[in-house]
């Protein structure tokens, strides 16, 4: 009986030391970074370059400066259940919840650094992912303030319009065929209230333009983000002005704005949001 019990116990002992080896190596979060590219269409974009084929009238188009805010990223799992990316606060590129893309350079940017940002770097619990979600924009609590003594990236004037009006949420200047002076892509919230001034702090902005983006099929450790000029400006004719400020300034008035605002996959004017084509996701390299 005795040899009996041993051989059982002994059995037991193998079956958990079997289990145990295929149980997580560590509990502990793991860094994950999302690479993010800009391309035109199939180019990749450089800063003073010129393309071709762009909107609806074929215009060409050089790009003098192109950069972006993200926030409250997610990743998603099989599942669909989501998991947020935990940032590092690395102090320049990175606060709070909060990353910066600059995809630009002042080798054909004027007003850009010679510094880029093509990655968001953060902590998650291992684990599988097979998608990402993120908000394109600042949050409201970050979004209204004074520029000059926010933490950075919050504290770029070149991405700032006002205390009141906040930060734009992406900036994409371009010199076209019809518009050489420029034709520009400013995206952030408008109708805020009450306005007062510039420097009236809003306790709310009836066009919030912070949409959320959702990429499936997205492997973090494989898979690129890209943000795609071409797709953003597929619909927009790019030659002409309509009203305002040359180019798409996200008022609820500005006419350039319907199709700049379906490519983010947001509302405009009533018409209801469309899917957004402005990120997709590709292969890394």
């Amino acid at each position: 009986m005795t040899r009996q019990l041993f051989a059982i116990a002994a059995l037991a002992l193998g079956i958990a030391a079997c289990s145990d080896s295929n149980a997580p190596a560590s509990n502990e979060p793991q860094r994950i970074s999302l690479r993010f590219a800009a391309n035109v269409g199939t180019q990749r974009f450089v800063c003073g370059q010129s393309y071709t084929g762009l909107g609806t009238t074929n215009s060409t188009a050089t790009a003098t400066d192109f950069m972006l805010y993200v926030s409250d990223v997610r990743l998603l799992r099989a599942d669909g259940s989501e998991v947020p990316l935990t940032l590092v606060q690395d102090g320049r590129w990175q606060f709070e919840n909060i990353a910066l893309l600059d995809f630009a350079t002042n080798t054909g940017c004027p007003s850009a650094t010679a510094d880029t940002n093509l990655v968001v770097t953060g902590t998650a619990p291992a684990g599988t992912y097979t998608g990402v979600r993120f908000v394109l924009g600042v949050p409201f609590n970050r979004n209204h303030g004074d520029q000059t003594t926010a933490p950075s990236p919050l504290n770029l004037s070149r991405m700032f319009w006002s205390w009141n009006a906040g930060y734009k949420f992406v900036r994409l200047d371009l010199n076209t065929t019809g518009r050489p002076t420029g034709w520009f892509i400013h995206l952030g919230s408008t109708t805020c209230s009450p306005t007062g001034s510039a420097t009236t702090i809003p306790t709310a902005c009836a066009e919030p333009n912070r949409p959320t983006v959702t990429l499936t099929g997205f492997d973090p450790s494989r898979n690129v983000i890209v943000a795609d000029m071409r797709a953003l400006v597929s619909g927009a004719n790019l030659d002409v002005n309509n009203v305002g400020a040359s180019g798409c300034m996200s008022a609820p008035s500005d006419t350039d704005c319907p199709p700049v605002f379906s490519s983010f996959g947001l509302p405009f004017g009533g018409a209801a949001a469309a899917s957004q084509s402005f990120f997709r996701v590709a292969s890394g390299t």
